[in-house]
């Protein structure tokens, strides 16, 4: 399957051979139910899964979405956290970014790893908090609605940009890190340390406990209600200068475990 740029979503098409179940556009309801073959139910608190996503029990199942600049997958499993089959399963993700009214739709189907999937780029929006309600069906008779609000993180090498503008320089030569070409990635101690050329790999992997202390983790984070004081807190972008909040939802980053705000995702490369 092909990946398809968020942009040009088109309808959603019609889920052949699937039971007489709409899956027309909805708000999720907040509190459990059951009819016509529905079960539509409050989502538990969601905890890491195994493949390192959202885990949360729903209408008695779990389920356990993942979120990445590829595209969407949800895993199913039973109560017990058996995995469960889902080549009878069909699935629709209505998904809308924060700060925008326009929802787009995706068809979701079996993939080889046993989850429900969709291959698109959104790498665009990398950084942003999206909110994505599920429809499931062919799940053991039932269908399966739930939200899933997250922040799609940001690619290998939108990571990278990060921290390479964080760092700024290489730790071996304290030379600025592009002035002799690309950084140079090198693990130091499980951290991703940046140096100014391969002449520099060698020191870090020699005394890598001696240069992970001097890089802070850099991570793009979820913005949750607790952030709005520190980003009244922090005023202002520190790359563009800009009042957080004048270009939209700011974006959060932790630095070394620490709280930074952006004012965009223009900022992080």
């Amino acid at each position: 399957m092909q990946r398809r740029p968020l942009p040009f979503v088109g309808a959603m098409t019609m889920l052949i051979g699937l039971s007489s179940v709409s899956l027309a556009q909805q708000s999720v309801p907040q509190t459990q139910h059951q009819h016509h073959g529905h079960d539509h139910a409050a989502a538990s608190t969601p905890s890491l899964g195994p493949h390192k996503g959202t885990l949360r029990t729903v209408a008695g199942l779990q389920t356990e979405t993942v979120v990445s600049p590829g595209g969407l997958k949800v895993y199913l499993y039973a109560s017990s956290g058996q995995p469960m089959s889902v080549e009878r399963g069909r699935g629709v993700a209505s998904l809308s970014v924060q700060g925008s009214a326009k929802r787009y739709r995706y068809d979701l189907f079996p993939a080889e790893d046993g989850s429900l999937k969709v291959d698109v780029d959104l790498s665009k929006i990398a950084g942003r908090q999206i909110s994505v309600d599920y429809q499931l069906v062919g799940i053991l008779n039932q269908a399966v609605a739930y939200n899933d609000v997250t922040v799609v993180p940001a690619d290998q090498a939108q990571a990278d940009a990060v921290a390479i503008a964080r760092q700024k320089v290489c730790p071996v030569s304290g030379k600025p890190l592009g002035s002799m070409g690309n950084p140079v990635a090198v693990d130091a101690n499980g951290q991703r340390l940046f140096v100014c050329c391969t002449g520099c790999v060698d020191a870090v992997k020699a005394n890598p406990a001696k240069y992970a202390t001097s890089r802070p983790k850099v991570e793009v984070a979820r913005m949750t209600k607790d952030d709005a004081p520190l980003i009244a807190k922090q005023a202002r972008c520190p790359v563009m200068d800009e009042s957080l909040g004048s270009m939209g939802q700011p974006i959060k980053l932790l630095v070394g475990g620490k709280s930074l705000y952006l004012c965009c995702k223009g900022c992080i490369k």
